[in-house]
Formats: C-alpha cells, structure tokens, sequence
C-alpha cells in the first residue's frame, strides 16, 4: 500500500510542477502581480467575484435583472484591462483544473453520471 502512496505522491509532485510552469498558471501570476500594484482593485475584483458567484447559486427568479445591476455597479470595472485580463487568466487556470479532474475521473472509471458529465 505504501509504495501505490508514494508512487501517487511523486506523480503528483511531478503534476504541480507542469501545472506551475504551464502557460496557464505564468500568465496568472503575471497578472495578479500587475493587478496588485493598483490599491484596493485587488479587492473590488474579489467582491465582484463574490457577487457572481452569489448569483449563479441563488436561482432566483429574476436572475437577469439581477445580472444587469450587478454588471451596473461594476461596469467600470469590467472596463479595465487589467481587470478583464486577470478574469480571463483565472478562467483558462480553472479549465486547467477542470480538465485535470475530468481525465483522472474518465480514466478511473469514476461515474460522473450524477453530475450530468
């Protein structure tokens, strides 16, 4: 049993090292640093975030015109490059992971089924 751990935790090692030097996860890094040499946006974008996030867990009813308020109070945010790069190195960062996930799951036979994949 231990040599199956210790074979996984190498694999896994090795794993975090691609990931840390993949395109992805760089480009992140990049951005987050430029991000947090301008006070507080650092903060403004965590609270967006939050807000969508909030959103999309809701269901409610009226989630479109909650949607636009929320894209309201924040358009000029949204408007700043920095702002737009950074969400879209987060989101090519978490399909990273995504895809990391499905392959191991597909690939052990994981029924996934449940989770409509």
């Amino acid at each position: 049993m231990m040599e199956g751990q210790n074979k996984i935790g190498a694999a896994l090692e090795q794993l975090v090292k691609a990931m840390k030097t993949s395109e992805e996860y760089v480009h992140f890094q990049q951005i987050q640093a430029k991000v947090a040499e301008f006070s507080g946006l650092q903060q403004r974008i965590d609270e967006f975030r939050a807000d969508w996030y909030a959103l999309q867990c809701s269901g409610a009813e009226d989630l479109f015109e909650q949607i636009d308020h929320v894209e309201e109070l924040n358009a000029d945010l949204r408007e700043n490059p920095y702002v737009q790069e950074f969400l879209a190195a987060e989101l090519a960062l978490c399909r990273m992971f995504q895809r990391v996930n499905w392959t191991i799951m597909q690939n052990l036979d994981f029924d996934t089924s449940f989770l409509g994949g």
